[in-house]
């Protein structure tokens, strides 16, 4: 920061910073917004008609971005103790799945 207000170094400029519109969007992430954003305007003129006011009257979330940050393939080991229990019924030795991490981002 010193560097930065003795001129040593000039900060980014804001274009260069990317942001959460920036990250690549997927089929679940766009899926997870529409909901939220029915909710959303669904719970609002539920708060208009209780207050006896207009939708533009009363605050709502706006400006809301849900991305996935990791989506990383992982299997889950089935213990051995258990394997020995269901021997019979041919129970498989481990399940994939896939392990995601979503980020909802607010912007003004």
């Amino acid at each position: 920061m010193e560097e930065v207000e003795r001129g040593k170094r000039m900060p980014l400029p804001q274009s260069a910073v990317l942001g959460a519109k920036d990250l690549p969007r997927t089929i679940l992430s766009d899926h997870i917004e529409s909901r939220l954003f029915g909710k959303l305007k669904q719970e609002r003129l539920e708060r208009a008609r209780f207050y006896g006011k207009t939708y533009d009257e009363v605050p709502g979330a706006e400006a809301l971005i849900v991305r996935v940050v990791s989506s990383v393939d992982k299997k889950l080991e089935v213990k051995q103790q258990f394997l020995e229990i269901f021997q019979e019924e041919n129970y498989p030795v481990d399940f994939g799945y896939k392990s995601k991490v979503f980020q909802p981002y607010y912007f003004r």
